[in-house]
């Protein structure tokens, strides 16, 4: 359900108000660009750095998803204690679509430490989650224990993940033993599964 845009401006304009009273210029917040072309299509200004302590704090305040989901793309901001992860997990536990869930594990997978592996392992590991979890089966290959293997490998027969999936086992074990595994989903009854097979087959031939 979108959320009418009246709705919207209301619910922001606490957050605005916090990150104007820290020093932080507000105009360009929830403006996300990711090709600037000086002259047509300018950057966004927003100091997401800067923003950060302010985002984090008033994340949790906040019940409109629109807003959230706002809050969360400039939270995508690597730190060096890189404690955004840990709000951000706690964010991903909260209830929110999926599309909204996806947000979150895209920033989470941004912005994590070591240190949060076995909670995002935990997080990529609950299948009712949907295509919310893709960006968290999507790093698995980075985590490497027997847990997150064993998810990536049930992950590559679901719809929601398989692409994720399969391009993570990739670089967790290589082109030629992850073929292998991705080969017999070539015949996998679920046509988006199949298609991700048939997809990463072909990058693996272009590969070797």
């Amino acid at each position: 359900m979108t959320t009418p845009p009246d709705e919207y401006e209301r619910d922001v304009q606490p957050v605005k108000a916090a990150l104007a009273a820290a020093g932080i210029d507000t105009r360009d917040f929830g403006r996300f660009v990711n090709r600037p072309f000086p002259g047509v299509i300018e950057p966004a200004r927003f100091d997401a750095a800067r923003a950060g302590p302010v985002l984090l704090e008033w994340l949790p305040r906040v019940s409109n998803e629109r807003v959230r989901e706002a809050m969360v793309r400039h939270l995508a901001v690597k730190t060096r204690d890189s404690q955004p992860a840990d709000t951000l997990i706690q964010e991903y536990r909260r209830p929110g679509s999926a599309n909204y869930k996806w947000v979150v594990a895209n920033s989470l997978a941004l912005v994590c430490a070591r240190r949060h592996f076995a909670a995002i392992t935990e997080l990529a590991a609950d299948s009712s989650q949907g295509i919310g979890r893709q960006p968290l089966i999507g790093m698995l290959w980075r985590v490497k224990t027997p847990a997150a293997d064993q998810i990536l490998a049930d992950a590559l027969a679901c719809p929601d993940t398989a692409l994720a999936a399969m391009s993570a086992l990739r670089r967790r074990l290589g082109n030629a033993d992850a073929r292998q595994h991705i080969t017999p989903l070539l015949s996998h009854p679920n046509q988006r599964v199949s298609r991700a097979a048939r997809l990463h087959l072909q990058r693996i031939d272009k590969r070797t």
